[in-house]
């Protein structure tokens, strides 16, 4: 069992420690289990939403230090979120640096706009929906051929508030696999989805269901913000898995990649 998509106080919109957060997964049974916290984004927009760039040492300190201190219970796993396209206050060299295991490649904005904040949900009312969907996906390609990430996150946030497209995006989300299978980028599936108004996992099971026919690897993610919610949707997301024919989940070391069975 894995979870890799988790988050810490430092972001400004988690609670509780990150000690919490590996109970939780301990008591649900999990053997890897991932910290990967909002990386610092531009200052006018950071606030309440990622860590400041001198904290990033901290954050890196403490991940190593649990993983040390829980080494006998549960593998901890160092990981950062960083948004793309990116943002300069990120800096860039903590993409070679070695003690980071994995980076999730996520998208939370269009130009200066924010796919998922709650102030820009009135926005889905007045705006093509299906130019949102199509200017994301191909930041999402994007994303992947930079073959800076190991994971892509929440590939479908757009329907966060329920607002899907109205349109057919099959070739798109194929065009998508086929660059992740390209790039060896592994896609989450990222159960907060059933957290949010839109109240299914990412992504949706027609997307899942594209990405597993190609042959795309997948890992989970809880995108926990709260202790309780650490690991939790595993299950449901564990079982649409296997409904499409995936029997494995993949995890990353040192930023090299391995697989378990499911």
């Amino acid at each position: 069992m894995i979870d890799l998509h988790n988050h810490t106080k430092l972001c400004g919109h988690a609670e509780g420690s990150p000690e919490e957060y590996i109970e939780e997964a301990i008591k649900k049974g999990f053997k890897y289990f991932g910290f990967s916290d909002h990386a610092p984004i531009a200052e006018a927009i950071r606030p309440g939403i990622t860590m400041h760039p001198d904290e990033t040492e901290q954050y890196i300190e403490k991940i190593i230090s649990l993983k040390a201190a829980y080494k006998d219970k549960i593998e901890i796993l160092l990981g950062f979120e960083v948004d793309y396209p990116l943002f300069d206050d990120f800096n860039a060299e903590y993409f070679t640096d070695k003690r980071i295991d994995y980076f999730i490649g996520s998208c939370h904005f269009i130009d200066d706009w924010s796919v998922d904040s709650p102030e820009s949900e009135k926005d889905y009312k007045r705006l093509d929906l299906n130019r949102i969907y199509t200017s994301y996906y191909e930041i999402i390609i994007r994303l992947i051929e930079s073959r800076l990430f190991n994971i892509v996150g929440h590939i479908d946030l757009p329907k966060k508030f329920g607002y899907p497209s109205t349109e057919d995006f099959s070739d798109i989300i194929k065009k998508i696999a086929e660059a992740a299978v390209k790039n060896d980028v592994a896609i989450e599936i990222n159960s907060a989805g059933l957290r949010k108004p839109v109240h299914e996992m990412y992504p949706s099971e027609k997307i899942l269901e594209i990405l597993i026919k190609n042959k795309v690897k997948i890992t989970f993610g809880s995108d926990s913000h709260y202790p309780d919610e650490a690991g939790s949707g595993y299950m449901e997301a564990e079982a649409l898995l296997k409904k499409y024919g995936c029997r494995k989940l993949s995890y990353f070391k040192k930023r090299t990649g391995y697989e378990l069975s499911i």
